[in-house]
């Protein structure tokens, strides 16, 4: 098992990592070059920053939506600081970066850390529980995006199992592997997966923004091409 997991840490975990971080930028770089040049085509490029930074803002801390749908909102905004914050600052992550972070990168204390992944694997419970529950969800849900919620599911729990044994049902070095394999798969799959949004979101909303920003006589190209342009709008 020692020599799957050096496997797993070693090799494995660097591949997985230089994908992501390849892929990763592949999609910001896309996003901001599709940014770009959809402004260049735009009739009007007076774009409202203020309400772009708002809008972004909005997701970051969904107030909103947790006024409307407070639990499901909850859950989703306490799953998504656990992915976040756990995977840069937890001490055993870092460890993994020799030379890479820097030596005054800040660590979560261990208390700390294990209440995130158990609020995490909580609000992924919560998170399942509730696309189960409702038809709207249900409708929008892809296998795709339960196999992602599986997985992630399966990284926390057993990162919490591995850093505390004593609770753990299976062999510590067994929990180990399975957490740090399962960890660098969901690396490689962040950039080909829903997890890119973690990415993208500060780019998203311009994006969309700048997208409402059609080019002069678009409208009138439109309703040519779609042989209605003597029709009132």
């Amino acid at each position: 098992m020692d020599a799957w997991i050096d496997l797993a840490r070693g090799p494995f975990f660097r591949l997985s990592l230089l994908i992501c971080v390849l892929g990763l930028a592949f999609r910001v770089g896309n996003a901001a070059l599709q940014m770009a040049l959809a402004w260049r085509r735009a009739g009007d490029r007076d774009l409202p920053i203020g309400s772009v930074i708002r809008a972004a803002s909005q997701w970051l801390f969904p107030h909103r939506l947790i006024a409307t749908r407070p639990l499901y909102s909850l859950a989703s905004f306490l799953f998504h600081v656990g992915i976040v914050l756990l995977p840069i600052f937890l001490a055993g992550h870092i460890a993994l970066l020799r030379g890479i972070a820097p030596p005054w990168w800040p660590t979560l204390p261990p208390t700390l850390a294990d209440i995130l992944t158990v609020v995490a694997v909580l609000a992924v419970g919560a998170l399942l529980l509730g696309r189960a529950a409702s038809r709207a969800a249900r409708a929008l849900t892809t296998a795709q995006d339960l196999a992602v919620l599986g997985l992630l599911l399966v990284v926390l729990a057993c990162g919490f199992l591995a850093a505390n044994p004593r609770f753990s049902p299976l062999d510590a070095r067994t929990v180990l592997f399975l957490h740090i394999a399962s960890g660098d798969l969901a690396l490689l799959l962040t950039p080909f997966t829903k997890l890119v949004h973690c990415a993208l979101v500060p780019l998203s909303h311009l994006l969309g923004e700048v997208g409402w920003h059609f080019p002069a006589e678009s409208g009138r190209h439109v309703a040519i091409a779609l042989d209605k342009e003597n029709e009132p709008v």
